[in-house]
C-alpha cells in the first residue's frame, strides 16, 4: 500500500466529522483508532466517520468502526458512516454487511440531516 491515509478531524454545525482519505490498513490502524477517539471525546450524540476518499481499507478498519460504534452506543450515542456505493469503501462495507450495525450514508450533508430527526 502506498497512498496512506490521510486524518482531518472537523466540526461542522456542532457535530465531529472525522474526514479520511487514502488507504487505511495494518500500518495506520492506530492513527485511524486515535483520530477517532478524539472525535468521541466530544459530546455530541453523533459521531460522523467520511470514508468517501478512502481508496483501501482492511478488516482492521472494519473492526475499528464496529469498537467505535460499540463505545458510543453504550453511552447512548451514534457512529453515522459516510461511505458512498460506488466507492471502494462503500462497496467493502456493504459487502461485509456492515450497514446492518452502523448507519451507512452516499454524503456527509445526508449524514448531517439524519442528525436532526428524532
Amino acid at each position: 500500500m502506498t497512498d496512506q491515509a490521510q486524518f482531518q478531524l472537523q466540526a461542522v454545525d456542532g457535530i465531529p466529522v472525522l474526514a479520511i482519505s487514502g488507504e487505511i490498513d495494518i500500518a495506520n490502524i492506530d492513527q485511524f483508532k486515535s483520530f477517532a477517539s478524539d472525535a468521541a471525546r466530544d459530546d455530541s450524540e453523533r459521531i460522523i466517520v467520511s470514508l468517501e476518499k478512502v481508496t483501501y481499507l482492511d478488516s482492521h478498519t472494519l473492526e475499528a468502526l464496529v469498537d467505535l460504534s460499540k463505545r458510543l452506543r453504550t453511552n447512548r450515542r451514534r457512529l453515522l458512516v459516510v461511505a458512498p456505493k460506488n466507492t471502494p469503501s462503500g462497496r467493502i462495507l456493504r459487502t461485509t454487511g456492515l450497514e446492518l450495525a452502523i448507519a451507512l450514508f452516499e454524503t456527509v450533508d445526508d449524514a448531517l440531516q439524519s442528525t436532526s430527526e428524532p
